[in-house]
């Protein structure tokens, strides 16, 4: 149930952390990656002749999607194991996909390896030979035991993280944290729904589907009686429910939270079943200046340490864990569905 309503001044105080959020951006949290242990990994002839040929190469470049502090550790993590250096760029998945493309277009790739959200991008990227397929690769950790059922394009891909959507709640607003998805449709939260776009996403619009498998239309409707505010992206949403302007929000996103929090923010997630969400790929560039680098690279994270270790960075789930289970796969929503969804939702 939602709590009873703050007083003048606590808006006051909302409408300036409003301000104060809004300099922050959405970008990656600055705040530190958790504490955890980094792997060491297991031996072989097979590896070792790439460490060597890696080590050689000495450099290594990688574009990168997950949380910035986050991939400052993990690439820390294996300069400290192979004695290799990284370059890292971080960008948010529209732009690193531009960046890539644009240099391969011009023969001038800089990547080596690239850890991205999972889209039709991989598929265009080997048919114009500007990704090396994981499966031809010679990597000695893929397949191997990489998990079965967690590869893309025809096996060419391989998904090393699940990101689980969340719910985002204010818990000034909140008296609990909601431990179900149909809170979303409590006439309790009527006027408190801060969601982004439900077509703003790929992910976005899966997930409104899972729900519509999970729950049926009426539970959509029911949403959509409880008149939620619509933004164009999970960034302002999940200001909005930071600054108090509303209780739940959608999507819950964990690096944006963070941003918020790390602000003072008053912002939590809570982690819902069943979810679907955005999948991250490793995949490697063809003709890159370091590629054996970035073949050890892929290794690492395809390992069953290095990638528990990323995940457990990043607060994902690693394809290697049980909870992988608890996870859907997100599968293409045909347009005239996904506007069904939107009428649903009573989106615009």
């Amino acid at each position: 149930m939602r709590s009873t309503r703050r007083s003048t001044a606590a808006l006051g105080t909302a409408t300036a952390l409003t301000l104060l959020i809004t300099s922050c951006g959405g970008g990656s949290s600055s705040e530190s990656a958790p504490d955890v242990a980094a792997p060491s990994l297991a031996g072989s002839d097979e590896l070792d002749e790439l460490i060597a040929a890696a080590q050689e190469e000495n450099c290594l470049t990688l574009y990168g999607v997950p949380d910035e502090a986050a991939l400052s550790t993990l690439t820390d993590a294996f300069t400290a194991e192979y004695d290799i250096p990284v370059s890292v760029v971080r960008l948010v998945s529209a732009d690193l996909t531009q960046r890539f493309s644009t240099e391969a277009e011009a023969g001038a790739v800089a990547a080596d390896v690239v850890l991205l959200t999972h889209s039709p991008f991989y598929a265009d990227a080997y048919s114009r030979g500007w990704l090396t397929p994981m499966d031809q690769a010679e990597i000695p950790a893929f397949p191997g035991e990489f998990p079965e059922g967690y590869t893309a394009d025809d096996g060419r891909t391989p998904i090393v993280q699940l990101v689980p959507t969340s719910m985002v709640y204010n818990p000034g607003l909140v008296e609990e944290a909601p431990e179900s998805w149909e809170a979303y449709a409590d006439p309790a939260f009527a006027g408190e729904l801060l969601f982004a776009e439900p077509t703003s996403s790929p992910a976005n619009v899966s997930f409104w589907q899972l729900m519509r498998d999970t729950y049926g239309d009426d539970f959509l409707e029911a949403v959509a009686a409880n008149g939620p505010s619509w933004y164009n992206s999970a960034v302002p949403a999940t200001q909005a429910v930071a600054a108090g302007e509303g209780s739940l929000g959608f999507p819950g996103v964990t690096p944006i939270v963070a941003n918020l929090q790390s602000a003072g923010a008053p912002v939590e997630l809570a982690q819902l079943s069943p979810t679907t969400g955005p999948e991250i790929a490793v995949g490697l560039a063809a003709d890159s200046p370091c590629g054996d680098a970035g073949r050890l690279f892929a290794n690492y994270v395809l390992s069953e340490e290095g990638n528990t270790y990323l995940n457990e960075l990043t607060g994902d789930i690693s394809p290697f864990a049980d909870t992988a289970d608890d996870f859907v796969r997100p599968t293409p929503v045909p347009d005239a569905q996904a506007q069904e969804i939107r009428q649903l939702l009573g989106a615009p």
